[in-house]
């Protein structure tokens, strides 16, 4: 159940959308995913390459590609996080696990 059901967000409450664009060639499955944020736009890219010995499950692939291109974009916004805390401070930046 979503906990958010029936709140509206705030006027300037900003949105963040992800959009996944596909590539097929052959065996290798390749997904740009490009976060809209309010201005900013970061690109990611995933890949996804088939063994000749499994059948061919597209979904598989893409699911694997996605997977890959929204971990590269969560190290990407870490990365930027920590420039602009350094940028801000002129020190050195420590981000604790969550």
């Amino acid at each position: 159940m979503d906990s958010h059901a029936g709140q509206v967000d705030p006027p300037d409450a900003e949105t963040w959308s992800v959009e996944f664009r596909f590539e097929e060639e052959g065996a290798k499955t390749v997904a740009v995913a490009t976060l809209t944020a309010g201005k900013r736009m970061l690109h990611t890219r995933g890949t996804a390459r088939r063994s000749p010995r499994d059948p061919n499950r597209p979904r598989v692939g893409e699911d694997l590609a996605v997977s890959r291109a929204l971990s590269q974009l969560a190290h990407d916004l870490v990365s930027d996080a920590v420039s602009q805390l350094e940028a801000a401070t002129h020190a050195a930046a420590r981000i604790p696990e969550a």
